[in-house]
């Protein structure tokens, strides 16, 4: 254990350090409340709304899902439990940006959670190949249980990628060590899939009753 928090704190050190004028204001945007409403608005707008118009309750639906589980299990069953310190409160000289001090522990992070949580749902609702004719029952129960029709494989990398940008922040700006990105973020995309699956159950159960 010992070893592990050892390599976490080099790691943390390595990636605090490394800095520059221009990417501190990137970090400190990907850090911001804001930058979460434009990511989400823009997919709403541009593919929801545009692609997929059935989808637009189920999808802010999700949304509300993954933030309300993944900041209540982060914060309130781990950080309160494990209650590991931020390292700008554990560690003398770490730099921070913009930014102060938070509260006390960190382990996990609630913004790779959050993060993760809500890249996994709209990875798992749009990306993909768009559906083909000749699929089994199966294959389009599981795949595209959520009822979109509208797939695209752009949409994964692109919200994996602001996921991962948004948890690099963390550390860059003092407020993580990289295990709490990891592990929050292993706990984000749990949350997302079951987020998306249990949906789909529902949607597909008010969908057979209303046939009955």
């Amino acid at each position: 254990m010992e070893r592990i928090k050892s390599i976490d704190e080099q790691w943390f050190w390595w990636i605090n350090s490394h800095h520059s004028d221009w990417l501190d204001w990137i970090m400190w945007g990907f850090s911001q409340g804001w930058s979460w409403a434009v990511v989400i608005l823009l997919v709403f707008f541009f593919v929801t709304i545009r692609k997929d118009t059935k989808s637009w309750m189920w999808f802010l639906i999700g949304i509300a899902l993954c933030f309300l589980l993944a900041d209540q299990i982060s914060t309130n069953a781990i950080k309160d439990g494990v209650q590991r310190l931020r390292p700008c409160h554990a560690m003398e000289g770490v730099r921070m940006f913009q930014t102060g001090k938070g509260g006390l522990y960190g382990f996990v992070s609630s913004h790779a959670a959050n993060g993760f949580a809500v890249a996994m749902f709209i990875s798992l609702l749009y990306g993909g190949r768009q559906r083909q004719d000749g699929k089994t029952r199966k294959e389009e129960r599981f795949w595209n249980s959520l009822g979109s029709g509208y797939r695209t494989p752009w949409i994964t990398p692109l919200m994996m990628t602001w996921a991962i940008i948004l948890s690099y922040s963390r550390p860059y700006l003092g407020k993580h060590y990289p295990g709490d990105i990891i592990c929050g973020a292993i706990l984000g995309l749990g949350i997302g899939a079951a987020v998306y699956f249990a949906i789909s159950k529902t949607r597909r159960f008010i969908a057979s009753r209303s046939l009955q």
